[in-house]
């Protein structure tokens, strides 16, 4: 049925030909057109019909490996390598494992998940192996580049990133050297990242480098520990597991997001414009975040035309929110080394537009901060010096609770006071009454008698730190899980 299908098609196109071919040249001709080029694992057809397109075009089917015959990394990249140009790659089964970063390139291709990509626990070859990112000495697992491609988990798969040994490896260390990203897109236009999942990731679960036009539609990861030691840190050892981060890119959309873990739910990175966020719920972590920015000194950055539209920001069972809606951005000079040292950028934001926000028990529902650095034991250094610039910033129907005694925190620096910055129906009840005077605290802020700040006032108070970062005993969510 396959030859005849294919005669089928090439006696369709046969005008394409300069010559007319003879029945046995013909016959010849298909045979080498669909010879079966398949390795025990991977399934590779020529002419597999689309339905999706109403046309031809090649797919490659891949199967894992047996157990204990090793890993899946060199079959997927040949699958790459036959079918990621126009073609279809499809990974129908329930695992496949990766035991070293991978980088692959597609143009006008499909890559179909069913089950999960799984990451090895060899931790001591990923970290030898890094893909390194230009930003922060951080690293990468998996980088994807290229044009027009679609990644779809089908609401089944993904990644499972084995993050487990990555968190109680990293235990009370913030952005220990060589974690990776679970997956990147790099270098990328018109790309749409679908049905997708990402468990247990190493690092942050994802990231946009220097891409345009990418869309994430029904997004969902989740970072658990499951470490009892870690049931009384601060943190719960779930520090940096971003939900996914922009940097350095354009029109990115989120449109249906569940996260739960320990740190930033979404996160702005340095000239991110035009992106989206609609439809998204964080249990757990530090919020929305609007940076880290202006980390490394002499360089401009900007956010600049963002738009956020129904977010729900929750505790969950093991992480307190800390944040809701956080601005972040360095101190005015550079002190140590990134990713937890730096200071010294320059900066602006412009055109935020925020709107239909609700918060349960959030540390601190909405919190600018500008002198950030990393290094706990030189904190208070840099104060007032921050060079960025927060401004024309509308946040519209803001409702919640707080945990405790912050609502409004906008803790503007003295070099760069904040302006332009609005509240409109703005409901957000503080968890408790025992310092009224840092409910809504405005310092360095040019008030306009529109923003909706009448009782913010300035204060300097070291009540509820953010550095301190408090949440609620958590043993008993280690002794049932």
């Amino acid at each position: 049925m396959r030859l005849l299908a294919s005669l089928a098609l090439l006696s369709s196109t046969a005008l394409a030909f300069p010559t007319i071919l003879d029945p046995i040249s013909a016959v010849s001709k298909v045979l080498s057109l669909t010879q079966d080029v398949s390795s025990e694992y991977l399934e590779i057809d020529p002419l597999f019909f689309d339905a999706t397109t109403g046309g031809h075009r090649k797919r490659c089917v891949l199967h894992p490996v047996k157990e204990g015959e090793g890993f899946d990394d060199d079959n997927l990249i040949r699958a790459v390598e036959e079918c990621g140009n126009g073609g279809i790659i499809r990974l129908p089964d329930a695992n496949y494992t990766i035991n070293s970063p991978i980088k692959m390139e597609l143009h006008n291709a499909l890559l179909s998940v069913s089950g999960f990509i799984s990451f090895s626990t060899d931790i001591d070859n990923w970290v030898a192996k890094r893909v390194p990112l230009d930003f922060q000495n951080l690293a990468l697992a998996w980088v994807i580049t290229g044009d027009n491609y679609v990644l779809d988990g089908h609401g089944s798969g993904g990644i499972y990133g084995n993050g487990q040994v990555w968190y109680s490896w990293a235990k009370e260390e913030g952005n220990k050297y060589g974690r990776p990203m679970s997956f990147a897109i790099v270098n990328s236009t018109n790309v749409t990242v679908q049905n997708w999942s990402v468990i247990q990731p190493q690092f942050w679960a994802s990231i946009v480098v220097r891409s345009e036009n990418v869309l994430y539609k029904n997004y969902y990861v989740n970072a658990t520990q499951y470490d009892p030691g870690a049931a009384n840190h601060t943190l719960t050892w779930l520090q940096n597991t971003d939900g996914c981060d922009t940097y350095v890119s354009n029109n990115v959309t989120f449109d249906g997001m569940i996260y739960q873990g320990g740190d930033d739910c979404l996160a702005l990175k340095p000239n991110s414009s035009a992106i989206t966020a609609r439809n998204v719920t964080c249990y757990g972590g530090t919020g929305i975040a609007f940076g880290s920015i202006a980390q490394y000194p002499g360089r401009t950055d900007w956010l600049v035309d963002i738009e956020m539209e129904d977010i729900k920001l929750y505790p969950s069972r093991q992480h307190q929110q800390q944040n809701g809606l956080y601005f972040k951005s360095w101190i005015g000079y550079p002190i140590g080394t990134p990713p937890n040292g730096g200071g010294g950028g320059l900066g602006y934001t412009k055109n935020i537009r925020i709107k239909n926000v609700e918060m349960k028990d959030n540390l601190r529902p909405v919190f600018v901060q500008t002198d950030l650095l990393y290094l706990i034991e030189r904190q208070g250094e840099g104060r007032d010096t921050s060079l960025f610039k927060w401004e024309d910033i509308v946040m519209t129907n803001i409702t919640g609770t707080s945990s405790d005694n912050r609502v409004v925190w906008l803790d503007c620096a003295k070099s760069a006071p904040c302006n332009g910055i609005r509240f409109e129906d703005f409901n957000v009840k503080p968890g408790k009454k025992d310092a009224k005077e840092i409910n809504y605290v405005c310092n360095n802020v040019v008030l306009g008698g529109k923003d909706g700040l009448d009782v913010c006032h300035p204060s300097e108070s070291k009540k509820e730190p953010w550095y301190e970062r408090p949440h609620k005993a958590l043993k008993e969510f280690f002794v049932q899980a």
